[in-house]
């Protein structure tokens, strides 16, 4: 639908490139997957209940882990965000735009493992959380891999001019 003044920016998933859904989609998965139990714990106590407890990807075993990359994984989707809304936010990265995201990718691929490792080898049963958090971070990868590939270099700024 287009107004009298012009047309308004829309939201086009088909000119988003493949390792930018990769990341969007993957990223926002993962989110909501490290609220869910990565770890549990039941005992059963004789002639009463049986108690249980339940950690997330934020804490538990390897909780500073799980912190890094759910910390790795906000910046990311606000990083990508921004480059989808067209937020000009006036910043000098050293690497180019694909570059720096996939080096949070793969920043939050190896916290994500890291805790994933810590969960496997604690005393306590990894939750199905854990399991789906591994699936979503080889995901992670594989986007994170187009987006370290893909031909998308930085443009250094011309010198001063000098005279002469």
């Amino acid at each position: 639908m287009e107004s009298q003044g012009g047309s308004k920016p829309t939201f086009d998933m088909a000119s988003m490139s493949m390792a930018t859904k990769g990341v969007l989609i993957t990223g926002i998965l993962l989110l909501i997957d490290s609220f869910l139990p990565w770890q549990k714990f039941c005992a059963e106590i004789t002639g009463v209940q049986t108690f249980c407890a339940k950690w997330s990807a934020w804490n538990g075993s390897g909780g500073f882990f799980g912190l890094m990359m759910g910390i790795a994984l906000i910046v990311l989707l606000l990083f990508e965000g921004s480059q989808l809304a067209n937020m000009n936010m006036n910043m000098q990265l050293p690497v180019s735009r694909a570059k720096a995201a996939a080096y949070l990718g793969f920043a939050v691929v190896v916290f994500g493992l890291l805790k994933f490792l810590l969960v496997l080898t604690s005393e306590v049963s990894a939750g199905f959380g854990a399991w789906i958090g591994v699936i979503l971070l080889a995901a992670m990868a594989y986007a994170s891999f187009l987006y370290f590939k893909s031909d998308d270099t930085v443009v250094a700024p011309p010198p001063p001019a000098t005279e002469l």
